[in-house]
């Protein structure tokens, strides 16, 4: 599995990130890349929760199911893929604080194996370091930023 992580610090206290990072509808404004996050089922937040997804690396559309596997309020939310490509993505909440927090986020992914596949991470790993690095620029933005307007 290929790995990425990044440690961000933001200015709001982590019952602002959690509620910004809970609320699917905010996965868009700040995932770069993503262009599908929408809820397959009943459920849009919490344990459980299903989502469908779509995200463009370089020359590639990524496709995957993902479900909510970990929900500890105000503390770490964590996802996994039950279809489409194989990830796990987590993030964790640290309050620095009462006005700050650090959010540190995890994303795992497996792709195709073979000489297909080692093509293809060769391909998409310049795409995939410059897209981790916005996404951590945008959440941490975001985040802020509603905590701001609140």
């Amino acid at each position: 599995m290929t790995e990425v992580r990044f440690v961000q610090e933001c200015a709001a206290p982590v019952e602002a990130a959690f509620a910004y990072l809970a609320d699917y509808r905010n996965v868009l404004d700040y995932w770069h890349g993503m262009t599908t996050f929408e809820p397959v089922g009943d459920l849009d937040r919490g344990l459980g929760a299903t989502f469908r997804s779509e995200t463009k690396v370089g020359p590639s559309t990524l496709k995957s199911t993902i479900r909510t596997v970990e929900w500890e309020e105000n503390v770490r939310l964590a996802y996994r893929s039950v279809a489409g490509m194989d990830s796990a993505t987590s993030f964790e909440l640290t309050p620095i604080d009462g006005n700050r927090s650090q959010v540190a986020f995890r994303i795992e992914f497996q792709l195709p194996g073979g000489i297909a596949g080692k093509a293809m991470e060769r391909t998409l790993m310049p795409f995939v370091s410059t897209a981790a690095r916005k996404t951590a620029e945008n959440l941490v933005r975001g985040i802020a930023a509603r905590h701001a307007s609140a």
